[in-house]
């Protein structure tokens, strides 16, 4: 009798709540990390819990909210390749004694064969998700193919943030399968409507009501591609001397960001405004968004630029997924740095509202995509 009541209550469980783990770098404030936010706090946590495994033993941007919202976040030593026994060996431990998760929601894809293979010795289903496409020609690329070409072979279900993001990882038989789905990644579209006195306010904080403020949002890291942007800044300078440009973000290459721009006397005109929660008030402040990046999945942060009603100018090889409003403009990264002034200067802010709506109505707004995300999970379920 114990046996058949217990057995009842666990089953009672898994048909009420679907436990997600999400694997993933550190929940600090980047693309990805925003993202999984942004369906956390508006599923339906009486149905979906979500935990973390995370590679860093520190406190980060998210884990506070995290907490607030009811998820735990375990941290288990960064995978290194060179690590590998002892990586997995941890991966091993944590899943002996926390396997009791339904789904675990993969996002690192260097170490995703590991511990997807030992989450499925205890039954629980593994998705993969590729947040990234064109990953360039380096040895990490090669790794990352591999990696990913044994990952068709293990995990139960892929989701790209782009279709291009999943050709790229995991090729066209996934993609084309009943085992691959695009989540858009989605944002709350209401925090980002353009409102003209916290522009105002902002401009006049921050002392540039008079100036053309070019903004840009994004780690310091090769993808993004800060030397390009530096450079067409300083172009920029010959023509309009009162622009100015704001780097939301931090990173690795910042400090050799910080260098270049030493050399080439801008320093007074560029700020440096680190992470910060708002990013949809600064987004106000701004007059054009300029992003070169090399390689994108799907920047989330071009939605919400949009959302604000910004014209975006941006390497002409990211996804055209991202057109959802008039408001990008495309250059190849090989056009000369007078040519990307030159769209710089001519496009139009005047009707910032339209975007907001745009969005709004899109599949990237995340009232809409949470309730894709639930299905995912339902679906897995079954």
């Amino acid at each position: 009798m114990f046996l058949f009541i217990t057995y009842t209550i666990n089953h009672k469980r898994r048909i009420t709540m679907i436990r997600v783990l999400h694997v993933i770098g550190a929940m600090d404030r980047g693309g990805a990390e925003s993202m999984i936010m942004n369906f956390y706090r508006k599923i339906d946590r009486t149905k979906y819990s979500f935990d973390f495994l995370v590679h860093e033993d520190r406190e980060c941007d998210f884990d506070k909210e995290i907490r607030e919202l009811g998820g735990n976040i375990y941290s288990i030593p960064r995978y290194k390749i060179y690590n590998y026994s002892k990586y997995k060996k941890e991966v091993k431990k944590f899943f002996a004694a926390h396997h009791d998760y339904d789904i675990v929601h993969g996002h690192i894809c260097s170490c995703v064969n590991i511990y997807s293979s030992i989450a499925k010795k205890y039954g629980i289903k593994t998705i993969a998700h590729s947040h990234s496409s064109n990953f360039g020609i380096s040895l990490a690329t090669i790794f990352t193919k591999v990696v990913s070409f044994k990952t068709k072979f293990i995990d139960d279900y892929f989701i790209g943030c782009s279709k291009k993001a999943g050709l790229d990882r995991y090729g066209s038989k996934i993609v084309e399968s009943n085992r691959f789905d695009v989540l858009c990644n989605g944002i709350d579209v209401t925090k980002y409507r353009f409102d003209e006195m916290k522009r105002n306010e902002l401009r006049a904080k921050l002392g540039i009501e008079d100036k053309l403020v070019l903004g840009h949002v994004g780690r310091f890291t090769y993808a993004k591609n800060h030397e390009f942007l530096i450079e067409v800044f300083n172009e920029l300078q010959t023509v309009r001397p009162d622009s100015v440009l704001l780097l939301f973000g931090r990173g690795e290459l910042e400090e050799e960001v910080k260098e270049k721009i030493q050399s080439l006397n801008i320093q007074d005109k560029v700020r440096f405004m680190g992470v910060v929660p708002n990013v949809y008030d600064y987004l106000n402040a701004l007059d054009v968004f300029v992003f070169p990046s090399r390689f994108e999945g799907l920047p989330i942060v071009l939605i919400e630029a949009q959302a604000s009603g910004l014209c975006c100018v941006i390497n002409d090889s990211l996804t055209s997924e991202i057109d959802i409003t008039p408001n990008i403009h495309r250059l190849s990264l090989n056009e000369s740095k007078s040519k990307w002034v030159h769209k710089i200067l001519e496009v139009d802010n005047n009707n910032r509202l339209k975007g907001y709506e745009l969005v709004k109505n899109s599949p990237f707004n995340i009232d809409k995509e949470v309730q894709h995300l639930q299905e995912i999970y339902d679906n897995l379920m079954k």
